[in-house]
């Protein structure tokens, strides 16, 4: 029988969880040498590096130039805070190790030479050089030693062929001096190392000159250690029901008597935003303590299929493969065809990129199905808390019900609800269809389609492990959630649901938009305004991009055949245009593209129209017309998001930030600094590594203030809808279990007619006011010196048809 875990040892394991993988990751880059890569090492970096530099520029400009060594010679060229870098880091990497001075000097002056030889050939193969330099960062894996073969190796081949004059390398002699300059300079500018001799054979005159971190050094790096460790735990879910918010610096986790840091209401870095804030905000509290007070548990059917699903790989949508993908096959003909050679290196480049995501993947799941495990017998809670706009999180991590399909179809409530009525049971099917992917039709259709799916959802039930169909949802562990429980209720009739239904925004942040500026068209293209069928957004873009490539095929545009054939769906256009209340630009519409495009090749396995070198032009084309689909059709959006910005950019030149507050009475302040940064480009071993130094000024950015202005006030807006409908719908409806996620609202199937009405309600009595105004003349108040321009026209939209629209949230 296993035993629930008790508050006092999911405490225990937070703070020995963090401890562990905090001085396992030091462990790690101390065993690699790599230790200015840990968080006392970037520390250290930017504390000694600016003093380093100028030592180094004060010292080669006292320099003797009339006689002067090949090393010297070359550094002259470099920038100190390059020389700097580099040095500081070789030794930063072996600062708690013992190095001799002969070893250590070599190694510095080798990396300084590197850098040398990177600098050499970007200038005299300008055409070649930095694709080379990336070849080689793409071998790190292999080790340094590889790594500085291939681009001398490289360099000797474009030399062979006259494409580039020859490197001379260094002598060891030069290395050596080098290194020893730099290590005896960095001694005496920063006081990190210092040198101990030690007699290590008997009988031997000289003792050999070793260089060590100083004792204050060690002291330094182990307090901080010490310190930071503590400061970063693991945050589990609670077997104790989470304090409540009582103000913004006591709530959520209850730290007393334990060594786990406090976390204030509102997750910013900003200390003078929460100092400034109200110490008590009554509705984004009560909100976020009804949400943090619901009592969760692992399904352990979905569990155990999840378990044996990974350790079998079975092939499912948003699952990792466990295996990295093959290289493509290569031959001594690819090697001796430039043209086919190009095409091999540029397929695997996409083979490397797709293997580092699917690495990150695999240990996202590995850490999700540890903590279903670990909590598999515990009731638990998820403290939580808020960002700077109101928007409620789950402060635990991976495993939760704000995370990916999987970690959504692991969980579910606590508590039970017996399935009584018609509504109950109308719920649960329309959550099965929505998870399977059949929710772009009526709810009567997808009503039907869970009632003719009962048997296979029976079978399924009974043996998931081999009636795989499944597999084959949107959704696939949600769905499988739910086929346990349908298979119940439609075989006995009766069931006691513990599932979380969910209903979900048509694009909430154009919703919002629409709704702001009461405009017809984008209201109804989002389901805001009631359709007998539900509206799509995406598709809508969709057919107008096929639209273009029509016309540009009949004119012989280049790709636009090529793009027709092979098909525009509404998941081209889905992320574009769900992101572009949110902030989208250019270049991040051109990625969305690009990744649909690469989904669709690899995981749906379809043969790519074009050559791997026309791919970047032919995205780049269709990105483009994406772009404009998106612009002519969202006009109206667009044009309370310019008013946002221009609103902004009023204030910013008058150097204040922006501050409001939402209708649930959540204070928003935005307050993007400038950055001063110092950046500092090199070529170590081969990879191009940059080191940049921020430090915020006390200057407003104007550029971040405007491109963030619209997607936080969305957001703000989102969230307070959010507060306002957990709120009423405890004290209205009795709902007291509660999955929340934004703009995906969810309880239990016997209470979504009630948090469906509420939530509707909530939405109509809140825009049904004038917010743009309402906005306008708080920034009126706060800047009386301001002239600020009229928010656009309303469109002729009632908002109050919220109330009779099906699909506005479903």
């Amino acid at each position: 029988m296993e035993v629930p875990l008790t508050q006092e040892e999911l405490n225990q394991d937070m703070t020995m969880i963090g401890v562990g993988r905090y001085r396992s990751h030091t462990e790690q880059a101390k065993q690699r040498e790599g230790e200015g890569d840990t968080k006392y090492g970037q520390r250290l970096m930017r504390a000694a590096l600016p003093k380093f530099s100028k030592g180094i520029e004060d010292m080669i400009n006292g320099w003797n130039h009339a006689n002067k060594s090949r090393w010297q010679h070359d550094l002259i060229d470099m920038k100190p805070e390059v020389i700097g870098f580099i040095a500081l880091r070789s030794c930063l990497d072996r600062i708690t190790a013992r190095k001799t001075m002969n070893s250590l000097a070599c190694f510095v002056g080798a990396r300084i030479e590197d850098q040398v030889r990177c600098d050499f050939l970007v200038k005299h193969n300008p055409d070649k050089g930095e694709g080379i330099i990336l070849g080689a960062k793409r071998r790190k894996k292999a080790g340094i030693n590889h790594i500085r073969t291939h681009v001398r190796r490289s360099m000797m081949h474009e030399s062979d062929k006259g494409l580039m004059e020859a490197f001379d390398s260094w002598r060891q002699r030069d290395r050596a001096s080098c290194g020893a300059w730099l290590v005896e300079l960095l001694r005496d500018c920063t006081g990190l190392i210092e040198y101990v001799y030690i007699q290590q054979k008997a009988g031997r005159k000289r003792a050999t000159r070793f260089v060590v971190a100083t004792q204050t050094t060690l002291d330094w790096v182990e307090n901080f250690n010490t310190d930071r460790e503590l400061l970063e735990p693991f945050w589990l879910p609670t077997a104790d029901t989470p304090r409540e918010w009582e103000n913004i610096w006591d709530g959520g986790y209850d730290t007393a008597g334990t060594t786990l840091p406090k976390l204030p209401f509102i997750k910013t870095r900003n200390m003078e935003h929460l100092r400034d804030a109200p110490a008590v905000i009554p509705e984004p509290m009560e909100a976020c303590n009804l949400i943090q007070q619901t009592p969760w548990r692992v399904n352990s059917e979905v569990l155990d299929v999840t378990s044996w699903a990974w350790e079998n790989s079975l092939e499912i949508t948003g699952f990792p493969s466990r295996e990295d993908e093959t290289l493509p096959p290569f031959s001594k003909a690819i090697h001796e065809d430039k043209e086919a050679l190009t095409r091999w290196k540029m397929m695997a480049a996409g083979v490397y990129k797709r293997n580092a995501s699917t690495k990150s993947r695999r240990l996202l799941v590995g850490k999700v199905l540890y903590l279903a495990d670990k909590m598999r017998s515990t009731r638990f809670f998820y403290p939580s808390n808020c960002d700077f706009r109101g928007r409620v999180y789950n402060i635990p991590s991976f495993l939760g019900i704000q995370g990916p399909d999987m970690c959504r179809g692991l969980l579910r409530f606590s508590r039970g609800e017996k399935v009584k009525t018609n509504e109950a049971y109308r719920w649960l099917a329309i959550h099965g269809a929505n998870t399977w992917g059949n929710d772009k039709v009526t709810l009567d259709k997808r009503v039907e389609w869970a009632n003719d799916f009962a048997k296979d959802a029976q079978k399924i039930a009974a043996n998931p492990k081999r009636e795989l169909l499944w597999t084959e949802a949107d959704k696939p562990f949600q769905f499988l959630a739910w086929c346990f429980e349908w298979a119940k209720l439609t075989s006995t009739g009766k069931l006691e649901t513990f599932l979380p239904v969910s209903m979900d925004a048509s694009n909430n942040g154009l919703q919002i938009l629409s709704m702001l500026i009461r405009d017809p068209y984008g209201m109804s293209a989002t389901n805001v305004l009631p359709t007998e069928t539900p509206a799509d957004i995406y598709r809508v873009v969709a057919e107008r991009v096929e639209g273009y490539l029509r016309k540009d095929a009949s004119e012989g545009r280049l790709f636009s055949k090529e793009w027709l054939q092979f098909g525009i769906t509404r998941s081209t256009c889905k992320r574009p245009v769900m992101c572009y209340s949110y902030g989208l630009t250019s270049y991040s519409n051109r990625a969305y593209v690009v990744e649909w495009f690469e989904d669709e090749i690899h995981d749906r396995k379809r043969r790519s129209p074009f050559d791997p070198r026309e791919k970047v032009m032919a995205t780049n084309y269709l990105a483009g017309l994406v772009w404009q689909g998106i612009e002519e059709v969202l006009e109206k959006p667009k044009e309370v998001m310019q008013w946002f910005q221009e609103c902004s950019r009023l204030i910013s030149q008058k150097q204040r930030p922006l501050f409001w507050n939402s209708p649930s009475g959540f204070p928003v302040i935005q307050d993007y600094k400038q950055l001063h940064s110092k950046r500092v480009k090199t070529w170590v071993s081969g990879e191009a590594t940059w080191i940049r130094f921020n430090e915020e000024s006390d200057k407003i950015c104007r550029r971040k203030q405007a491109n963030g202005v619209s997607p936080n006030f969305v957001h703000a807006l989102d969230a307070a809808a959010l507060h306002k409908t957990v709120v009423r719908a405890n004290k209205e409806a009795g709902i007291y279990d509660f999955a929340m996620v934004h703009d995906s609202y969810g309880t239990h199937a016997t209470k979504c007619d009630d948090l469906s009405r509420i939530l509707r309600d909530v939405f109509v009595n809140m825009f049904d006011v004038d917010l743009l105004s309402d906005w306008s003349k708080q920034l009126s108040d706060q800047h009386p010196d301001i002239s600020f321009p009229s928010p656009p026209e309303f469109g002729d939209a009632k908002i109050t048809k919220i109330h009779d629209s099906t699909y506005f949230f479903s």
